[in-house]
């Protein structure tokens, strides 16, 4: 029995090495969340690496994407009047990260932001 686990614990191992970061159909608002808080890293979506306290609010689906809010869960200790970092659009296609415009429904091209701030 416990052959067993060891097995399929490494071939759910070998099967998400395989697939990699996208591109790759994105078929559920929680994998376009998990490829969005991933870009949110990559591409400094936010002025500080929060990795582990990012997480989505779903804005609803186009034909093409799944939208979504990036928000951060706050610390006590932190002031902030609000913790969206932004509205982004997950192409369902291959995982693409776009800037979601609210204003005018579309997707725009997806720029890194400066690097992280320094924490000392």
């Amino acid at each position: 029995m416990r052959r067993a686990s060891f097995i399929a614990i490494a071939l759910v191992g070998a099967i998400s090495a395989m697939a990699g970061p996208p591109p790759w159909p994105i078929q559920s608002q929680a994998a376009a969340c998990s490829v969005l808080k991933r870009a949110a890293v990559t591409y400094h979506l936010s002025r500080r690496n929060l990795s582990g306290r990012y997480y989505c609010e779903p804005l609803g689906e186009a034909v093409d994407y799944f939208l979504v809010g990036l928000r951060y869960r706050t610390t006590p200790d932190e002031l902030v009047g609000s913790n969206l970092i932004g509205w982004f659009a997950i192409r369902k296609s291959d995982g693409t990260v776009f800037d979601w415009d609210i204003n005018e429904d579309k997707a725009l091209p997806l720029h890194p932001r400066p690097p992280f701030e320094k924490v000392n």
